[in-house]
């Protein structure tokens, strides 16, 4: 099924200026993060695969919780004192993919996704406090798409599926910029990806989605604390780059129900900037593991289960557990 990023987890991928904000005596550095819920580890099993042409939607509940704020070498700060960050997201997915092809088997399509996002973020009082925004609606992503039919084995079966899309990320989400913890982003990305589905025997089956992302400046940084960078008040920020694959492999233990592991890999290529210059050593990195589940109800109808906790952890919360149900439904 399609593309989708916008997830959840919100997460709470907190800002890498706070996280710097470990002995500093005054104002902490510049606030700069990654967009909130990019879609690590919310597509999973088959992913190369889509409905049947025509519209799709797709109803994703994710919960997750984080209970640790680490550094650049992936080291709690000691500076927060007792944090937790606990996200509910529930994102709506629509998708269409035309019946005609385009030659090679290439069917054109878009789809569009929209979170609902709740963030409940408490700290002790022995430290600095982020804000959250409640709930409100998340930014839009949303883009064209090319879904290719399955190249088909000897057997008549597929063994192989694929999709190319360019999604954007639009800053249409709720955002103060007096709180540290947002719906939205306030500034646009580029998101393209290429997803595949291999199934190199019966019964198995191996996915992945590679991203890419590109982050423009947001030229109006939320803080709850006033931010200043090289003595200058904070005018704009921009996130890095960064690349990113979720990954899949499973085993067929009943008809139509697959058991087996996702995962997802983060890391960000380019530092962040604040008023146009580089912030050192503000790179994020996180790799999260679990067990998953995957059953075709019926050509229609599909139930993903999807668990997740995080390693490697760098610039960033630490999700303790991320947990998913994802539903797909073709008209």
């Amino acid at each position: 099924m399609n593309a989708f990023l916008r997830n959840t987890g919100l997460a709470l991928a907190v800002m890498s200026a706070h996280v710097a904000a470990q002995g500093a005596p005054a104002a902490p550095p510049p606030s700069v993060s990654q967009p909130t819920g990019i879609n690590l580890g919310v597509t999973s099993f088959f992913d190369g695969f889509a409905g049947p042409p025509g519209w799709t939607y797709l109803a994703y509940l994710r919960t997750s919780s984080a209970t640790s704020i680490r550094d650049n070498q992936g080291k709690n700060i000691a500076a927060f004192d007792d944090p937790e960050i606990q996200a509910t997201v529930l994102l709506n997915q629509v998708s269409y993919i035309s019946p005609a092809t385009v030659g090679l088997g290439a069917h054109l399509g878009w789809n569009a996704i929209i979170p609902i996002t709740s963030v409940d973020a408490t700290f002790g009082s022995g430290g600095p406090q982020l804000k959250d925004n409640a709930t409100g609606l998340g930014d839009l992503t949303t883009g064209p798409q090319v879904q290719f039919d399955p190249i088909i084995g000897a057997d008549g079966n597929p063994v192989f599926s694929q999709r190319f899309a360019f999604d954007m990320i639009l800053p249409v989400g709720k955002y103060d910029k007096h709180k540290d913890i947002n719906q939205g982003s306030n500034h646009y990305s580029l998101n393209p990806y290429w997803a595949g589905t291999w199934l190199p025997a019966p019964k198995f089956e191996v996915s992945w989605r590679l991203h890419y992302l590109y982050n423009f400046k947001n030229d109006d940084p939320a803080s709850s604390t006033p931010q200043y960078f090289e003595g200058a008040p904070v005018k704009d920020v921009q996130a890095g780059q960064a690349a990113w694959a979720n990954f899949t492999t499973s085993y067929e233990v009943a008809p139509k129900v697959h058991v087996g592991i996702n995962g997802y890999y983060f890391k960000q290529l380019t530092d962040d900037r604040a008023n146009g210059h580089r912030l050192e050593d503000s790179r994020e990195k996180v790799l999260g593991v679990g067990p998953g589940l995957f059953w075709a109800i019926d050509q229609g109808n599909g139930l993903w289960v999807n668990t997740y906790r995080e390693f490697e952890v760098e610039n960033r919360a630490r999700n303790d557990y991320v947990l998913q149900v994802r539903f797909g439904h073709a008209f």
